[in-house]
């Protein structure tokens, strides 16, 4: 029977593997019957389509709204702030779907094991076990966010296999070169995004290589000396690869930037995109609302960037705000935020005259004031332009349900390049202008070249709570603006050490995230919270002095403690959870 693949939402695989299988239980992963299975490239692709159900994607139609992928940092909220950021995850007493779950990794490995046994084109055959190794080390790489060291299975195992099954845990670092071999692996063998279409590729791969190493080598520069460290490294090894890894892939010449950088979010297909590189298709009418997306049904989402994002953005003389006062318009009215700044902003935040819905017809509806006081309202009142479709679908007489959700594109692997070589100390105006000013030259954008020496000290750089040079700051500058409500944000927070930007200080009014100014006589919604000077300040009563986040113990999360009592090789427990 023909297989109908959809890429990239697919159906559950629950005939190989249970969602719910823990590595310690007793009951062994579903197994294929072998004389049946693991004969034919067919085969390979039938299972690795399962790898591709647990992607990130928007919510399903129905069963809530879609938040923006940022929400619960210092760039976006929602009507409940971040309890990771806030210090309250605690110590799980089990594990489940979403805490210390090794399912995706055991169905990964059970892949490895058993793909060589399948005969066919052996070019073939190794686009899908490149796809295995692809996926083992995407799980990995989650968990090693979450946990740091892990106990590393490179094959798959029975319950019977005492000596995996009470594994201790292996040093980060070295869970990192476990990682990245197998991203080394399958960029050898994956084939180009030009042969495969919508599956993972060897740019995949090389992006996937480039993000993990960019994460560690990051990760150990400032956590070095803390608890959270590696002994006697700063993760230099990881950013050289990190840049090795994002040069070959720009060297490539296989992909290039989106002409229009608003136009990039706002699509329900991607197949013919040049930046996309991996990316999830809806199709709600055509195969029901399990494959829709719910983003246009409940706009804005109960999301809203948030102040600081928004003073983030430079002015379009490539200065910031702080510094170009002639042209900065000031942020105490929405129709004046996007006047002389660079345009990704007027892609990313609604402001009076956006267009929220076009009819069949053709009429427009416009944006007047944000949604508030709802239980999809923008909370802080700058509401995403990002991610809109606004056109009515006259199918459903509705918006879409179909807006495509990006998940890798090229821009990330020039701004990995210059972060990397910037760290490493190595960085040139050529690196530059193949990287940073890429993104800022492209129609749509045209903003000013960023140059070595800057040329500017801004007096509303973020303060680390460590030194870095004016270049990297604006570095990292321009991948918050690029990546803004792409989700990266949390990761960016926690590998750079960056606690001073959110955690809790009452002399840092910025430390609780604030929102839009409230224009009083604009009809916005009444009953607001507004701080001392005007702002919609929405966690004002549960976050009164900011989040209470522990620096001691929250970059990581909590091993479940019936996990340590089943398996005492896995301690210690992380730092700062003992006695909780």
């Amino acid at each position: 029977m023909k297989k109908i693949i959809y890429l990239i939402v697919i159906c559950s695989m629950h005939l190989f593997v249970s969602c719910n299988d823990d590595i310690l239980e007793r009951t062994p992963l579903d197994e294929i019957s072998e004389p049946e299975f693991w004969k034919t490239v067919s085969d390979l692709e039938l299972y690795s389509n399962s790898f591709y159900q647990d992607l990130p994607g928007w919510q399903g139609v129905s069963v809530g709204n879609s938040p923006n992928p940022d929400n619960g940092t210092d760039v976006s909220m929602a009507t409940g702030f971040n309890s990771r950021l806030n210090g309250q995850t605690g110590v799980p007493t089990n594990a489940s779907t979403s805490i210390w779950n090794w399912s995706k990794v055991r169905k990964a490995n059970y892949f490895v094991s058993n793909a060589a046994k399948a005969e066919g084109l052996e070019i073939d055959l190794n686009q899908y076990i490149g796809e295995g190794y692809f996926f083992r080390a995407y799980y990995y790489f989650d968990l090693l966010k979450d946990y740091g060291a892990l106990p590393i299975y490179d094959a798959y195992f029975t319950n019977t296999d005492r000596e995996a099954l009470f594994r201790a845990r292996e040093p980060r670092n070295k869970v990192a070169d476990f990682i990245l071999a197998d991203l080394d692996k399958a960029i050898a063998v994956l084939k180009p995004k030009s042969a495969v279409g919508a599956r993972v590729s060897k740019e995949a791969a090389q992006l996937l290589k480039a993000t993990v190493a960019l994460y560690e080598g990051t990760w150990e520069k400032y956590h070095n000396g803390t608890v959270f460290g590696v002994a006697g490294s700063t993760g230099t090894t990881y950013l050289q690869q990190a840049a090795d890894a994002s040069k070959a892939l720009i060297d490539g010449n296989t992909r290039s930037l989106h002409s229009s950088y608003g136009n990039l979010f706002n699509q329900t297909n991607l197949t013919t995109n040049t930046e996309v590189i991996l990316w999830r298709q809806y199709d709600f009418l055509g195969l029901g609302s399990t494959f829709g997306n719910a983003l246009q049904l409940s706009w804005p989402n109960a999301s809203s960037y948030t102040r600081f994002a928004i003073r983030s953005y430079l002015c379009n003389d490539g200065k910031p705000i702080g510094v170009s006062t002639s042209l900065y318009q000031g942020d105490q009215s929405l129709n004046t935020i996007e006047t002389n700044r660079d345009p990704r902003l007027a892609a990313t935040v609604m402001v009076p005259g956006d267009i929220v819905s076009t009819a069949v017809n053709g009429t427009n509806t416009l944006f007047v004031r944000p949604l508030l006081n709802t239980n999809v309202g923008s909370v802080g009142g700058y509401e995403s332009q990002k991610y809109r479709v606004p056109q009515i679908v006259a199918s459903s007489n509705s918006q879409t349900r179909d807006t495509a959700k990006i998940l890798m594109r090229y821009a990330e692997a020039l701004l990995i390049y210059a972060e990397a070589k910037a760290e490493l100390g190595t960085i040139t105006q050529a690196d530059l202008d193949l990287s940073i000013n890429k993104l800022r030259s492209r129609t749509g954008v045209a903003m000013p070249a960023l140059t070595l020496a800057v040329g500017f000290t801004d007096p509303n750089w973020p303060d680390y709570g460590y030194s870095i040079t004016p270049l990297l700051q604006e570095i990292r500058r321009e991948r918050m603006v690029e990546l803004m409500g792409e989700g990266f944000r949390l990761d960016d927070l926690m590998r750079w050490r960056a606690h001073k930007l959110f955690a809790a200080d009452t002399s840092v009014e910025k430390n609780r995230p604030r929102g839009a100014y409230y224009e009083t006589g604009k009809g916005w919604a009444t009953g607001q919270k507004l701080d001392a000077n005007g702002y919609l300040d929405p966690y004002q009563e549960s976050l009164p002095n900011g989040y209470l986040f522990n620096l001691e113990r929250d970059y990581l999360l909590a091993i479940p403690q019936l996990e340590l009592t089943l398996n005492p090789n896995l301690l210690p427990q992380n730092p700062g959870y003992d006695g909780l």
